[in-house]
């Protein structure tokens, strides 16, 4: 059963807790990319996370190591609940709603499958699909990202403070240099 975790487990340990850096940093790194990861910003990612990361002045390395959460295989899982969180919230300031649950599942559906996408990616008509999803449902994409992202965010900031910390102290290894 831990074999699954075995890649997981190895990264954060060799990727994320050896880096040459203050725990502060290095869990603002983690924050700041799944923030990045959770919004809509399809391709924009990478940017979103260097920008933050350089405001704030947390570490890059681990930020753009934690965007890549976000990917074809992860989207469906990152954006229907993305939608379904903002839709809520929005919903209750507004009484139009441009498409039914219904007809935004079929949409999520066609974009994120995965033969749909190894064969379409390259394609205009998959990117005019997506942006008219985006036309149609970005403002619910863009509060249920920053809501669940934000949540996720904070957790994992206290999260990996701590257990660099921990981490450190009970394992002290030499650490990564260069990636801050």
């Amino acid at each position: 059963m831990w074999a699954i975790f075995q890649p997981t487990i190895h990264f954060i340990t060799h990727r994320i807790l050896h880096v040459d850096d203050s725990p502060h940093r290095i869990a603002m790194g983690v924050a700041l990319g799944l923030l990045a990861a959770w919004t809509p910003a399809m391709g924009l990612h990478i940017l979103l996370a260097l920008s933050l990361t350089s405001m704030i002045g947390a570490n890059k390395f681990v930020a753009l190591t934690c965007v890549w959460v976000s990917n074809v295989f992860t989207a469906f899982f990152i954006y229907y609940p993305n939608y379904l969180v903002g839709w809520y919230l929005l919903s209750r300031f507004r009484n139009e709603q441009a498409l039914t649950h219904e007809e935004v599942v079929v949409l999520f559906k066609d974009l994120f499958a995965f033969d749909s996408i190894i064969t379409c990616f390259y394609r205009t008509d998959f990117w005019q699909e997506l942006l008219t999803l985006l036309m149609n449902i970005g403002a619910e994409l863009w509060v249920g990202g920053l809501v669940i992202g934000g949540a996720i965010s904070i957790t994992a900031y206290f999260a990996f403070y701590h257990l660099i910390k921990w981490y450190r102290k009970t394992y002290p290894h030499r650490r990564i240099a260069g990636h801050g």
